[in-house]
């Protein structure tokens, strides 16, 4: 039924493009996470007998309907950096006034919904230009590995050089890592490898992240965006799980404060950022629950999942469906519901209880293991999608080619498989670091237990052994113990996720009271001629200062002994 309406509405609205009714002008990104997404999603749910969902009378309409989108924002791409405008129109293309200035994210998240329209219909130019469009990206990093947040499309220029993982950059982490796990590109992996330490270096401050320059490497706004509240579970992805824990328990620090999460919350006098009093039902932070959860089975975050759906009840609900809040310290309502206040929200916390429960949907029991885009479009990880014969990813050791995952696969369809890396010969890229003639795969970084010990430490993460102790690696990058220890060290907690570092609660604990500080003043100075921010402790620490944001809560649950989550620094520096 779900299938058969979206199938209606998108003929719908695509007979009015297709008519010359329709003459609008829209975001690249949006209709490419939320249209173009949903459409793919669909398609290869209802075409597939596997997840028992197939639509008898279905005939590739929906992949038809994605086609023709997907043709349609191509012109956006026709720039010298290979990064597309922000915006397009549906019937004339780029508008000659169109700005040149787009955002990092708006480059960098398309690769999943364009690559899976690529394999479906043979056609390569749209994995081709949105590769381009992160090499593009990539290709102008600083020499710290950090990229900016705006950058303009014909020049490559940085308009605005504030690195951070929330607002306009996020979802450039988030695809790096999700095209890897989807396609076994190891390109894409290399590059998150490397901007994954750059951003743990310069814009962790533990357990919060701030945004810094992306040259010097200088605080220049000590503010948690909601939209942040991704990282936790894209840590849990990518086997970084304690640092996860600690940030995720800080995010709901701001959640428990306001009952719900401000779209800014400024680190340095923990308030309400002005200008950012908002919750328009955003989802991040539901969705780390969710991973975390599902990587740890601690109870403590079904304690989460009920506390934001009491707020979503008691706060949001209005008359028809879900309300906007436009101030999160009075909670008043704004009447407006964002799409993805279905797609995601809900769905992760639907997902969080389920699995609990004991899982009865196609995402824990389906035939496949399945990605979720950034707009929780449920993308499954199918032979016709991953044309690589090794594949090392979160979804097990699964090392040794296409055989092993239980596809299938005969020999003879093996043979358009291709090596581990996506091949775009043709493609012309202002990158020397990337272009087709001297690109790696790297096959190197990947042995042993996957994701492997190499892997772990490009990722700057660390093994731990069954009693939570710290393996020690030496300073040549390889391991001299046995193979066994390191597999002993791998903990799988579900079935869908390995994790490399293992979670042990009184670790946790201690992590959370050591980010708090030991006392010391950590002074925050702005400059007269910028707003950068400086720190005279010499740890470079943002969290030396502290306060609990929540009241201590009795846990009931067997499953956890662990003191409150919600523990969150208050930052009471003297700012000049």
């Amino acid at each position: 039924m779900m299938i058969t309406s979206l199938a209606a509405s998108n003929f719908a609205f695509w007979k009015l493009c297709t008519n010359n009714q329709m003459n609008k002008t829209v975001s690249v990104f949006e209709t490419n996470i939320r249209i173009l997404g949903g459409l793919l999603s669909a398609h290869l749910i209802a075409s597939d007998y596997a997840t028992g969902m197939r639509i008898q009378s279905y005939d590739d309409q929906l992949l038809n309907l994605a086609a023709d989108l997907a043709q349609r924002l191509l012109p956006a791409f026709d720039t010298p950096t290979g990064i597309p405008f922000g915006s397009v129109n549906l019937k004339y293309g780029v508008d000659e006034n169109e700005s040149k200035i787009t955002s990092t994210a708006g480059g960098g998240t398309l690769t999943l919904e364009f690559g899976i329209l690529s394999r479906l219909t043979n056609n390569t130019v749209f994995e081709r230009v949105t590769k381009n469009s992160v090499r593009g990206i990539w290709s102008r990093r600083s020499k710290l590995n950090l990229v900016g947040a705006h950058i303009n499309v014909f020049t490559g220029e940085w308009t605005q050089k504030d690195a951070g993982i929330g607002t306009s950059i996020d979802s450039f982490y988030e695809y790096l890592l999700k095209a890897y796990l989807l396609f076994g590109d190891e390109e894409y992996l290399y590059i998150f490898q490397e901007a994954y330490k750059a951003a743990m270096h310069y814009l962790h401050h533990d357990p919060w992240y701030v945004e810094v320059n992306m040259n010097s490497g200088a605080t220049v706004w000590p503010l948690f965006n909601s939209l942040q509240a991704f990282w936790p579970g894209l840590q849990v992805l990518a086997g970084d799980v304690d640092p996860a824990i600690r940030t995720h328990a800080a995010f709901f620090s701001v959640w428990k404060k306001y009952g719900f999460t401000p779209e800014g919350f400024n680190l340095a006098t923990s308030t309400v950022q002005n200008g950012q009093r908002s919750y328009p039902l955003r989802p991040e932070l539901i969705e780390s629950t969710y991973w975390l959860f599902k990587a740890t089975r601690d109870y403590r975050y079904l304690d989460v999942g009920r506390d934001i759906l009491a707020s979503l009840q008691y706060g949001a609900r209005c008359p028809c469906g879900y309300c906007h809040i436009s101030d999160v310290e009075t909670h008043k309502q704004d009447d407006h519901m964002e799409s993805f206040f279905l797609a995601e929200t809900v769905k992760y916390l639907w997902l969080l209880f389920d699995l609990a429960a004991g899982p009865d949907n196609i995402v824990e029991n389906g035939p496949y293991k399945y990605i979720f885009s950034t707009e929780g479009h449920l993308l499954p990880v199918t032979p016709e999608i991953v044309l690589v014969d090794e594949h090392c990813s979160y979804f097990g050791a699964f090392c040794n080619g296409g055989a092993d995952r239980g596809y299938g696969i005969s020999a003879s369809s093996m043979k358009h498989k291709k090596a581990n890396y996506t091949h775009l010969d043709d493609i012309q890229t202002p990158s020397s670091h990337y272009s087709a003639s001297n690109m790696f795969a790297t096959r190197g970084y990947i042995k042993g237990v996957c994701p492997g010990l190499t892997h772990a430490q490009k990722l700057g993460i660390s093994y731990s052994d069954e009693e939570g102790n710290v393996i020690e690696q030496t300073s040549e990058g390889h391991e001299h113990h046995d193979e066994s220890a390191i597999e002993s060290s791998v903990r799988t907690q579900s079935s869908n996720v390995i994790l490399i570092s293992h979670p042990v609660a009184s670790q946790q604990d201690q992590a959370l009271e050591s980010s708090s500080g030991n006392g010391d003043h950590a002074d925050i100075v702005v400059t007269a001629d910028s707003d950068s921010i400086s720190h005279d402790n010499n740890d470079g620490s943002l969290g030396a200062n502290t306060e609990e944001l929540t009241e201590d809560t009795e846990r009931t649950s067997k499953h956890s002994e662990d003191e409150d989550i919600a523990q969150n620094l208050n930052l009471k520096e003297d700012i000049s």
